[in-house]
């Protein structure tokens, strides 16, 4: 296998990582192009995405460069050269440093406030109450998450999926964790304090 095949199949892996599974059925194909349109404004055709997965056996991948720019670009990369950049500056292709951007909780003081969005049009605002890894959901649009519930949070990571453990309150009766972004992961803001949304 030469290293332009090596940096494809890498870069197959990143993307299978980010939606939570390898695409092999022709419903995983057509939501991959959504999300690739949704947050990209590029449109890759299901028939494109399947034929550099394989899917068509008697067909050899030969995908061109606005599909590898766009799906490095899902993944956290300027394009698909600044993703074989960064493949080929490391020694190994088991590891795998987080290039995106990210917030630790920890470090957030009592009352700020971050906005999380993820496909599909879903948007959280939590406040941060002061302790640790603790937020309580201010609003919500689009998700089973309601004003007011707690939730525990150690890290926002741009691009990647985001679990919020310990949820309580509202209409549950029973604590639970939360994931969001599970295609595509999530994008994050943290809001000025006297941001009223």
């Amino acid at each position: 296998m030469d290293k332009m095949d090596k940096h494809i199949d890498t870069l197959k892996e990143e993307v299978e990582r980010h939606i939570g599974k390898k695409p092999n059925v022709h419903g995983d194909f057509t939501r991959l192009s959504e999300v690739l349109y949704h947050k990209h404004k590029e449109l890759i055709s299901p028939t494109t995405l399947k034929r550099l997965w394989g899917y068509f056996k008697h067909e050899s991948p030969a995908p061109q460069t606005r599909t590898l720019n766009t799906l490095s670009a899902f993944v956290g990369y300027k394009d698909y050269q600044d993703f074989c950049d960064y493949q080929d500056a490391q020694n190994s292709y088991s590891s795998e440093f987080v290039k995106h951007g990210s917030q630790q909780c920890y470090l957030m003081k009592d009352g700020e406030k971050i906005k999380i969005s993820w496909y599909p049009q879903r948007t959280l605002i939590l406040r941060h109450e002061g302790d640790g890894d603790l937020f309580t959901v201010v609003s919500s649009q689009n998700s089973k998450l309601e004003p007011g519930m707690k939730l525990h949070c150690e890290t926002f990571t741009m691009n990647e999926m985001l679990l919020l453990r310990n949820v309580k309150g509202g209409t549950l009766t029973e604590s639970c964790d939360y994931i969001c972004g599970k295609i595509g992961g999530i994008e994050f803001e943290m809001l000025k304090q006297n941001a009223t949304e």
